[in-house]
């Protein structure tokens, strides 16, 4: 299908859902009768004008929209975002952005790195949609001079931020969700908040989440093709959060988090060797205690402690294996100790100053008899300036990276040492329109995992860390015109990465093959509009995005590879979201495209992946009563039933229905 009648489609779709009340169709609430007001809404914005590079923020209503159940769904709405997303709930999701990798893309939860060393890959489907107050996304180097070292030198960062619970005038709210959908999807969620003395606030949650995920699928066979089941896609989630906010005097502020998350579900297999064969199972614990500590020196200075304990337990188990065991069972459990500390000054009206260090320490154990049980510690430190005026900021860091490494058998990779260089430019040209000008340039390193140096099958110890550097140009508008806010960006980028580590998956996902691959040319641009109204009974808002991404390997001029593009990386892709809240019912429209892409390094016709794109609709619509408050919502997921796969031989869902309604106290 081409590109201009799936648009026509999105239009169609979104000119039957937005004129809601103008048909007639609505729902009163008959508990009781109010005047209707007209509604200001004042909302953060989701693109920075003012940053250096490409800045961009998923608020709830942008969730809410999207029908967002992860934040790994989030993110395909972010242009210059690459998810690989191994089918249904429970496959494995990571990011690539701008073509650099998952690996060169951090993950924060509430200010703090979240890391994985066994594989490097976060897999953002673990994280619920409904305990992140927004989710942000940086391409490059952050204005924010308030950012730990260990983010600060990554090459791009994900934020998920849960927020401080809002009590003024009340002691406690609380909240409750049911969730159902296709395919036996069942989730339940629990979340309450109270004070706890004057200068305490605690935040409790918890969430389980079961599916079967055996969602059908049509599997070729050459001339002639079969319809099937996906098999082995059960998964069972539980994950439980408590936080504590303390304001200890005046001048100090002391925020607590443990969050634990376990999972079983199965492993759905490459298709090919599915036929109902598939018996892989994965099992995962992970938890962490962390900690932050902010001081007020004074009105300009701030000092920042961070502390983190995190463990990882995951047990991998295929019951069909010809050995003498007749099965593979292995067990893993990482472990790592976080420390961070930083200083940040505001100098005078127009220069802020930062300095920082954290240090990371990371065990790997298992039950495997040849495993090399490697230690690694990371020493990051950084130092940032920034200028700031009315129309022109300027940002400067450096980054020093350290490792130390060991391992109980075999020999360990050698220490790694490198300072890495960032700056980026933001000059406000235009101020009656708007029209921000930037430009920005990074460097950033990223080490091998202790999967890819030491796993017992597929690990090399001679993989070389890559290197990257990216280089940004571009402009942003942001105005507003009769209550109307828009913002118009578009940035140009060019990516360099020596001694990419490719991860490519073998038969299922939780077995991986590693290799260098020389260098790795990106040329990319990313662009988006965002229209919201911003007062009135009916507000409408519209966003758009799109990415150009050409990834090149230039390892070999006389390879068969030579300026092939990159396994799983589109040249084309670009999303859509439209939404309408009004006093009577909410209702929304979404849609992703991805254009064609290979699923192999060799472009051949036999690696051609097609085009695909999914269209969606939701309606909402909330109630209040006297002692509650209720919403409930309708979804429809692929709405045309559009089937294909992100990766090959992984088939995605077809389409899915979801129902929920949540209770708030």
């Amino acid at each position: 299908m081409a590109f201009d009648l799936k648009i026509a489609c999105l239009t169609v779709i979104c000119t039957l859902c937005l004129p809601v009340e103008a048909q007639g169709q609505i729902f009163s609430d008959t508990t009781r009768t109010e005047a209707i007001q007209e509604v200001t809404v004042t909302s953060d914005r989701t693109i920075n004008p003012n940053s250096v590079t490409t800045s961009k923020k998923a608020d709830a209503a942008l969730m809410q929209a999207t029908g967002s159940l992860q934040v790994s769904d989030v993110i395909k709405y972010f242009s210059g975002a690459t998810v690989k997303d191994y089918g249904g709930i429970g496959g494995l999701k990571t990011v690539s952005v701008r073509g650099l990798g998952a690996s060169h893309t951090a993950v924060a939860y509430d200010g703090v790195i979240i890391t994985d060393n066994q594989t490097g890959q976060i897999d953002l489907g673990k994280f619920s949609s409904s305990q992140a107050e927004s989710v942000r996304m940086v391409s490059g180097p952050d204005n924010d001079l308030l950012q730990p070292a260990a983010l600060a030198a990554q090459a791009a960062v994900i934020s998920i931020n849960t927020g401080r619970p809002q009590l003024e005038g009340i002691k406690s709210k609380s909240s409750a969700q049911l969730k159902y959908g296709s395919f036996n999807t069942l989730s339940a969620q629990a979340e309450s908040a109270f004070k706890a003395g004057k200068r305490n606030t605690v935040s409790l949650q918890g969430e389980w989440l079961k599916t079967n995920g055996n969602y059908p699928y049509t599997q070729d066979n050459g001339s002639s093709s079969k319809e099937m089941r996906r098999d082995n896609s059960d998964v069972q989630r539980l994950r439980l959060e408590g936080a504590l906010f303390s304001d200890i005097g005046r001048y100090y502020t002391l925020d607590t988090r443990a969050y634990w998350f376990q999972s079983e579900q199965g492993l759905p297999a490459n298709i090919l060797y599915n036929e109902n064969a598939a018996r892989e199972r994965l099992w995962n614990r992970n938890g962490f205690v962390q900690s932050t500590l902010s001081i007020r020196a004074n009105a300009g200075s701030i000092l920042r402690f961070g502390l983190k304990y995190s463990l990882t337990d995951t047990r991998y188990l295929d019951p069909k294996v010809s050995n003498t065991q007749g099965k593979t069972d292995n067990r893993y459990i990482e472990q790592e100790g976080y420390f961070s500390l930083l200083f940040y000054s505001h100098i005078n009206d127009y220069l802020s100053f930062s300095c920082g260090s954290d240090v990371r320490l990371s065990t790997l154990d298992g039950n495997g008899a040849q495993q090399a049980r490697p230690f690694r510690g990371i020493a990051n430190s950084t130092m940032a300036l920034k200028y700031a005026s009315e129309r022109l900021t300027l940002t400067a860091r450096v980054n020093y990276l350290t490792t130390s490494e060991t391992t109980k058998i075999r020999q360990a990779a050698e220490d790694f040492e490198r300072y890495s260089p960032t700056a980026g430019l933001n000059w406000l040209v235009w101020p009656a329109a708007g029209l921000h000008l930037r430009a920005s340039y990074s460097k950033t390193y990223r080490l091998p995992t202790f999967n890819d140096l030491y796993f017992e099958q597929i690990g090399r110890r001679d993989l070389r860390p890559e290197q990257a550097s990216v280089t940004s140009a571009g402009m942003v508008i942001e105005n507003e015109v009769s209550g109307i806010r828009y913002s118009v960006y578009a940035d140009a980028y060019n990516s360099d990465v020596k001694d990419r580590i490719m991860a490519v998956p073998g038969k299922n996902t939780a077995v991986w093959m590693m290799k260098n691959i020389g260098l790795v040319t990106t040329h990319g641009l990313e662009t988006g509009l965002e229209l919201q109204t911003l007062q009135g009974l009916v507000r409408p808002a519209l966003q758009i995005t799109y990415t150009y991404q050409r990834s090149m390997d230039k390892t070999d001029s006389q390879s068969t590879t030579w300026n092939h593009q990159l396994p799983y990386t589109p040249r084309h892709s670009a999303s859509a979201v439209t939404w309408v809240e009004t006093p009577y019912v909410n209702a929304s429209c979404n849609l992703i495209y991805s254009g064609e892409y290979f699923c192999n390094a060799y472009n051949g016709p036999e690696y051609h992946m097609p085009p695909y794109y999914e269209l969606g609709c939701s309606l909402w619509r909330e109630f209040a009563f006297k002692s509650f408050d209720l919403s409930l919502k309708a979804e429809c997921i692929n709405l045309t039933d559009s089937r294909y796969e992100l990766v090959r031989n992984y088939p995605m869902p077809g389409r899915q229905f979801r129902l929920s309604a949540t209770f708030e106290l």
